[in-house]
């Protein structure tokens, strides 16, 4: 007889069950911990790729006229890290393969949802800076908006992207994925606002020391992104009947739990 213990993993591996336990930000920091040891010779190339396509993309858009354009290329290898990572929540076999799928995979998807957060960034970004040098109250309430507004777009980012790669729902519209994030994003606030400024600082602190952020940490914030946000969705999902209302297919698997996939 199956314990309450494989009862409650099996349950949380199936998208859009309301059994799935809420997620919590020390539960996915922990799982992703775990999942950088079992995956590492993976992951730490996916992030290789990742941040020399980042650096590139950022001096072609400092020194090249235009070449901000460029940073919407940066979506590309972040896919393919999310890829990976939903992949690993799923509790599904991953290579690094997957990584390198993200530069042919749902290439206009991964381009429009990475240009658009990357314009968006810097409009309000520039709208922030152009506030505060004003120096008036119109200027600074210009400001806060557009501040709220940059704080909006990075919750939405690391909700989007786990949704968008996610196995579960590969076969649903794009436009479906992104609406259910939007929705994550207003129905918990707080908690993907907690989930924000953690990766926010993580992402400091391994910028500072250059050496994480090129070999692990955008894996890291990845797959953390990932644990936490996909269980989230799927007792969104459930709750509001989102899939079913729209006649979207989840794919699921339920007869092999997290422990009995993880390579050995």
């Amino acid at each position: 007889m199956a314990s309450r213990a494989d009862a409650r993993v099996a349950a949380a591996a199936v998208p859009g069950s309301r059994s799935a336990p809420t997620p919590s930000l020390r539960g996915a920091v922990h799982e992703a911990l775990s999942d950088l040891y079992y995956h590492s010779w993976r992951l730490v190339p996916a992030n290789l790729v990742w941040a020399v396509t980042a650096v590139v993309a950022v001096v072609v858009a400092i020194f090249v006229p235009l070449g901000i354009l460029a940073l919407a290329v940066v979506a590309l290898p972040t896919a393919g890290l999310f890829r990976m990572s939903t992949r690993i929540a799923r509790g599904q076999a991953v290579s690094f393969r997957d990584a390198l799928d993200g530069w042919h995979h749902e290439v206009v998807a991964s381009l429009v949802l990475g240009g658009g957060l990357a314009a968006v960034a810097v409009l309000l970004g520039a709208n922030v800076w152009t506030g505060f040098v004003a120096g008036t109250a119109l200027g600074w309430a210009f400001a806060t908006l557009a501040l709220w507004g940059l704080i909006a777009a990075w919750l939405l980012a690391w909700t989007a992207w786990p949704i968008l790669t996610d196995p579960a729902r590969e076969r649903w519209p794009t436009r479906e994925r992104v609406h259910l994030a939007g929705l994550l994003v207003l129905a918990h606030p707080v908690r993907l606002g907690g989930l924000g400024i953690g990766l926010l600082v993580f992402l400091i602190a391994s910028l500072i020391a250059t050496v994480a952020l090129v070999t692990v940490s955008a894996a890291v914030a990845a797959i953390v992104a990932a644990r936490y946000v996909l269980p989230a969705a799927d007792r969104l999902d459930a709750r509001l009947a989102f899939a079913a209302s729209r006649g979207l297919e989840t794919d699921r698997d339920d007869d092999v739990n997290d422990e009995e996939r993880r390579p050995v």
